[in-house]
């Protein structure tokens, strides 16, 4: 039973973070970069990610600099000649 009232809660806290406007949780962050959890924290470690704020113990990653951050690191390929 424990077990089952820690997956409740953890679902409850992450329902919350869904209703935040213009913010999405790590979880969500690391699903849309096609990386993990552990990479994401791993970059915010070495201050390479994107940028993020923390607020009631939680990372929370504004939309608006995840687009601005994705869109530094686009890649345009080179005309072979």
């Amino acid at each position: 039973m424990p077990e089952q009232h820690k997956q409740r809660a953890a679902e409850q806290k992450r329902k919350r973070v869904a209703h935040l406007d213009g913010y999405t949780d790590e979880r969500q962050t690391a699903e849309d970069l096609g990386v993990g959890l552990r990479t994401l924290r791993k970059w915010r470690q070495q201050g390479k990610g994107p940028p993020y704020v923390k607020f009631a113990r939680q990372i929370h990653y504004p939309l608006e600099f995840l687009d601005a951050w994705l869109k530094r690191h686009v890649v345009q390929p080179k005309l072979s000649a």
